[in-house]
């Protein structure tokens, strides 16, 4: 639901240009609460008013509105599915350079804490705010980073250590998919001849200065990186047996579910759901028990072809390797392009154990 509060990134893909009719489009700011508020044309006489709340930083809530406009007034409640209670209604009144949030006379309490004055806000001032919150995002990562080589078993640590490794790629990665989820991937395909690599490709090359990015940007890589050091901040979960079968997530919307067959062999499912469905992408394979192995010291691993029969070239076929590391799992893949187009498998997933029937 739309105008639930959840964990989701704040759209700000028009703040460049704002329309001269201030009911129609602005961006405002309440520097003391740290809220956003921003008003879109939702009908040829409605406005979307779309409130953000933050508070760790990255981690967003949303409160979305809409009503009727009158001249320099809105009056609005919570945007909702048709036929649930909308609750209290409020008025916004729209000057030049602010914006008041009322509750319209008569109405209860209200629930949502969109009441105050918000004033227009450029986008440079955006900028400001939205490094502001990458930054904070950035020393919270490094923050919990140094927790989780505390807190993490000793048999986690390697896998950790290999997520930070590979943090750079798998952030930008992620980054350059939020921003521009309708660009096409065909340089994200790995080449047939690809060497097996333990990162996924490298996104697109930023702008080359700070100032060149806008507030949009900012916003996103604070939002990224939260999902990072929210990863951290969980330790793997130490009662993940110490074979195959458990379920294992990435920091990104990436899962791997492995049963261990009777006869040594694997059921093996991958699946992701990258920068909110904007890449999505499932390998189901079984793994023969030949391409499992474990060594003198109980690592273990597995090397595996993908037997799709809708991949009829052996040589375009995704190969995957798959190796224990405590209670994680390393993933890493080639040829994986007739199952995502910018979406990846690659990377650290934290194991949990296999739910009970």
């Amino acid at each position: 639901m739309r105008a639930t509060l959840s964990c989701l990134a704040f759209a700000l893909v028009s703040l460049a240009s704002l329309a001269a009719d201030a009911v129609s489009d602005g961006h405002y700011y309440d520097e003391t609460g740290v809220r956003h508020l921003v008003l879109t044309k939702a009908g040829s006489d409605s406005t979307r008013l779309t409130f953000r709340f933050a508070s760790d930083p990255g981690s967003n809530s949303l409160w979305v509105g809409v009503g009727e406009r009158k001249d320099k007034q809105v009056i609005f409640a919570q945007e909702v599915e048709e036929g649930t209670d909308r609750g209290a209604f409020y008025i916004a009144t729209v000057g030049d350079s602010k914006v008041e949030i009322t509750l319209k006379p008569g109405q209860k309490a209200p629930a949502a804490g969109i009441l105050g004055t918000y004033r227009r806000t450029s986008e440079q001032k955006l900028q400001l705010v939205a490094k502001k919150e990458a930054q904070l995002a950035s020393s919270r990562l490094q923050t919990s980073f140094k927790g989780a080589a505390k807190k993490w078993s000793s048999a986690d640590r390697p896998a950790l250590n290999l997520w930070k490794e590979q943090w750079p790629t798998m952030r930008d990665r992620l980054l350059d998919i939020s921003l521009n989820p309708s660009k096409k991937g065909a340089s994200a395909k790995p080449a047939a001849t690809a060497p097996t690599t333990t990162t996924p490709p490298a996104a697109a090359t930023p702008p080359a200065t700070p100032a060149d990015r806008p507030a949009a940007y900012w916003f996103k890589l604070a939002e990224v990186t939260m999902r990072g050091y929210s990863f951290l901040d969980t330790v793997p979960d130490p009662k993940t047996g110490p074979g195959w079968e458990a379920e294992y997530d990435d920091f990104a919307g990436g899962h791997v579910s492995i049963t261990l067959l009777r006869d040594g062999g694997l059921h093996v499912t991958l699946s992701m759901s990258r920068a909110d469905d904007t890449q999505t992408g499932t390998i189901d394979a079984m793994v023969k028990p030949s391409d499992v192995t474990k060594d003198k010291t109980g690592n273990l691993s597995a090397d595996f072809v993908v037997a799709d029969p809708e991949v009829t070239d052996p040589a375009q076929r995704a190969k995957i390797h798959l190796s224990r590391i405590g209670h994680c799992l390393r993933v890493e893949a080639q040829q994986i392009q007739h199952y995502s187009v910018r979406g990846w498998f690659d990377g650290i997933y934290r194991g949990s154990p296999p739910p009970k029937e």
